[in-house]
């Protein structure tokens, strides 16, 4: 099954945009994000590709997803790595627990294809080591840190942390916590990111959300975001910056409620960052 509105196998090469899952699960705890690509396909073919609010069709912007990528220990395997894939096309990666961005990053990060990382998490995710592993989930945002530079990650909707993590990136990264959401609200600290054309990741863990709108995440951290808001957060940080690759981690389907909404919520999730793609590009 792909993702709703894909572009056939045949159709493929008009694609503008590429949608690629990692089913991988290899540092979380609680094991089940391997099937959320599978889970948020399932759940794309519940909605309308036809986003009312913006009177779009998304089946027009021309999107392919092709299916799954293959990680071991945050290495891709042979004949796996994204700079074979065209790089004019943006992409969106569909986790897989959130440690599958680092390996991501770091291979754009080498490829010239990615300059600026911003993430949208309830958790820091600074720990050094998480449970004799240097490359969990709760170790991520750190190794891209180290990787392309402090100064040149953004967190956004952090509400969790040690003491240890708090300590370290209090003066290093720039943090826009769920308190500073709450009094400056999306609009005024999307201003504050400011525009830029460096080239961006943007990653999403979906725990962000209140649990109450995310139940299925290994980490549930209560008072999260609405979907109301996270939407609008997304499209002006994509307005606003050069965003070429993004991904939407941590919808574990086995933790999630009879009706998958976490896996519904992630896929609206998708159709908003291609729309967001798409009205960036037509006005460039």
């Amino acid at each position: 099954m792909k993702f709703s509105g894909s572009l056939s196998e045949g159709d493929k090469k008009k694609a503008w945009y590429e949608l690629i899952s990692v089913p991988f699960d290899g540092h979380a705890s609680e094991k089940g994000a391997r099937e959320g690509p599978k889970a948020i396909r399932r759940a794309s073919q519940r909605l309308e590709t036809f986003l009312w609010h913006r009177k779009l069709e998304l089946s027009d912007l021309l999107y392919y997803d092709r299916g799954d990528m293959k990680l071991e220990q945050n290495h891709f395997v042979e004949g796996e790595s994204i700079a074979e894939f065209d790089s004019a096309r943006k992409k969106i990666f569909i986790g897989g627990d959130h440690s599958i961005s680092y390996p991501l990053v770091k291979d754009l990060f080498e490829h010239g294809e990615v300059e600026k990382v911003i993430a949208i998490d309830a958790h820091a995710d600074f720990r050094d080591s998480y449970k004799n592993t240097r490359f969990s989930n709760a170790c991520v945002m750190r190794r891209i840190a180290e990787l392309i530079g402090y100064e040149n990650v953004i967190e956004i909707g952090v509400r969790s942390a040690s003491a240890e993590e708090y300590a370290l990136v209090k003066d290093k990264i720039r943090i826009y916590d769920a308190e500073m959401l709450r009094v400056k609200g999306v609009e005024g600290v999307v201003e504050e990111i400011g525009e830029g054309e460096e080239k961006t990741y943007l990653s999403i863990d979906i725990d962000v959300l209140d649990p109450s709108r995310a139940p299925g995440v290994e980490n549930p951290e209560p008072c999260g975001m609405s979907l109301e808001s996270l939407i609008p957060l997304i499209q002006g940080i994509i307005e606003r910056k050069n965003v070429v690759a993004s991904d939407v981690v941590e919808v574990n389907p086995k933790l999630d409620t009879s009706n998958g909404i976490t896996s519904i919520n992630a896929a609206r999730i998708i159709f908003e960052i291609l729309a967001c793609y798409w009205k960036r590009d037509a006005t460039d």
